[in-house]
């Protein structure tokens, strides 16, 4: 193995080789490697190292969604360290990886440093039209609070329910917190809030010291296109190279830009398979939409404008020339909801010259034609004058190394139950109707003067058998009778008559 992949004190040595290489291949792309030094020595230590080809930033600029998915995951290898991601979102609604680093740890000024040539690449100019998800990673809120003062800035709501969950267990719970954060206006977002201030206030006040513009659609910006609640594209990422991040440094670099290139090509190949304007996911998702929209009742109501009855005590108003719904779905996905479908169907016009550009075959292939070009092997890379990079400080940490994820309390194995497990679930007392006990621990129970076990008619105690001299007499069986027995008879057969 090591002859294959190298010693890790060589790969270390030939990263200023590897990254002059990286950028003669892929000019324009940004390669910066961070060192430090140890007292009492004059080689360099690896500290950072920040990577984003130019295909990638390219493509997001000219045919993406203005959102950006920031989070880090853990390197396995034997120096440990952290993996930053940023990842975007392409036009068929899947991840686009933008650029990475490996940093020494999670801290603010790592996430800065990130963040501050992610700013350069991107040319984003500190500007608020770009949105950002995040799982409110250590450090991470104050940096993007000091770049990006206008930003949007959106918290992962499945990490927010991880929190929230400690204190305030409960299937109902969850229901109305998902329901809450789902909510596209700020009238349907109060009547799940005021659902939960009635069932628990303690989870009422915890929720509401969180500013619902990070967490609930109600309060997103509509410039993005994307009502995103959960990091789902840097799980992705992090999912997808997660056998790279137990290998030495240049061979975890190699396979990360290995895969990239190869997703890019795959891309650009399934375009010729698209049979609509869209992507397959965004058709589905259309088609979906359709099928819903005949349960709906537009009425014309001039200018363009339609009025949509959609159930008791739901109507909403749809303007075409705007693109706009009450329900505020339209403006936040770009594609139209429900109502406006229900419209445009009723008109006989084409569902797909609403769907907003961000989703079209264009953007698509703008995202995905910048190509990301191999390298040379390592005899062939060029020789810098630089000094041989050493290996970062190590520090072991107390333990066995894990090797698997600890999933979390409402996560189940791969094929295993779908039952939502009992510790997690808290019922209802069935006396007095609050939470956290049951009437067996009731105090209302104990007391009680008379217990419930008690309280109830206790059948008549059964009467005693008469005497064997009351009793009837049975038959008995006559005397020629064959008593019971273990052993089978032989069958008789009976004698035919000779008269």
């Amino acid at each position: 193995m090591q002859m294959i992949e190298g010693t890790i004190k060589e790969q270390y040595a030939r990263l200023w080789d590897y990254c002059a290489e990286l950028k003669r291949a892929n000019p324009g792309s940004t390669v910066q490697m961070k060192c430090t030094t140890v007292p009492g020595e004059d080689k360099p230590h690896f500290q950072r190292l920040y990577i984003c080809l130019e295909g990638l930033k390219t493509g997001w600029r000219a045919g993406c969604r203005p959102i950006i998915g920031l989070d880090g995951c853990f390197i396995k290898g034997h120096h440990k360290g952290q993996l930053l991601a940023a990842v975007g979102v392409d036009a068929n609604n899947q991840m686009y990886p933008i650029a990475y680093a490996i940093v020494e740890s999670e801290t603010r000024d790592s996430w800065r440093w990130f963040l501050e040539l992610l700013n350069v690449d991107l040319q984003l100019n500190n500007s608020g039209h770009v949105s950002w998800i995040t799982d409110k990673q250590k450090g991470l809120l104050d940096v993007l609070r000091d770049l990006f003062l206008d930003s949007e800035h959106r918290h992962c709501v499945k990490h927010l329910h991880n929190n929230f969950k400690v204190h305030h267990k409960g299937l109902f719970l969850k229901q109305l917190m998902w329901s809450a954060a789902k909510s596209t206006t700020t009238q349907s977002f109060r009547q799940e809030i005021e659902k939960m201030k009635v069932d628990s206030p303690s989870a009422f006040e915890w929720l509401a010291a969180k500013d619902p513009s990070h967490w609930s659609r109600a309060f997103l910006r509509e410039g993005a296109k994307c009502d995103m609640l959960c990091n789902n594209m840097c799980e992705a990422f992090n999912s997808a190279i997660v056998q790279a991040r137990d290998k030495p440094i240049i061979t975890l670099l190699e396979m990360i830009r290995t895969y990239i290139m190869k997703r890019l090509t795959r891309k650009m190949a399934e375009i010729e398979k698209w049979k609509h304007p869209v992507g397959p996911k965004v058709y589905r998702y259309v088609e979906k939409i359709k099928s819903l929209s005949v349960y709906c009742t537009p009425t014309f109501s001039g200018n363009n404008t339609f009025q949509v009855e959609a159930g008791l005590q739901n109507q909403f108003v749809v303007d075409l020339e705007a693109r706009t719904c009450a329900c505020r779905k339209w403006q936040l996905v770009g594609i139209p909801c429900v109502h406006a479908m229900a419209v445009i169907m009723t008109c006989n016009m084409n569902p797909y010259d609403y769907v907003d550009s961000y989703y079209k075959k264009e953007s698509y292939i703008k995202a995905y034609q910048p190509a990301i070009y191999g390298l040379n092997g390592p005899k062939m890379w060029p020789t810098t004058n630089n000094l041989p990079v050493q290996c970062p400080d190590f520090t072991k940490q107390r333990g066995r190394p894990k090797k698997s994820r600890n999933l979390q309390g409402d996560k189940v194995k791969k094929g295993g139950t779908s039952k939502l497990r009992k510790n997690y679930y808290v019922g209802r007392c069935g006396i007095c109707g609050q939470r956290g006990h049951n009437k067996r621990s009731c105090s209302k129970r104990a007391q009680s003067s008379q217990p419930m076990d008690t309280c109830q008619e206790q059948p008549p105690p059964c009467e005693a058998p008469p005497a064997a001299s009351a009793m009837p007499s049975q038959p008995q069986p006559p005397s020629s009778a064959v008593p019971p027995s273990d052993f089978t008879t032989a069958p008789t057969t009976k004698k035919k008559r000779t008269d």
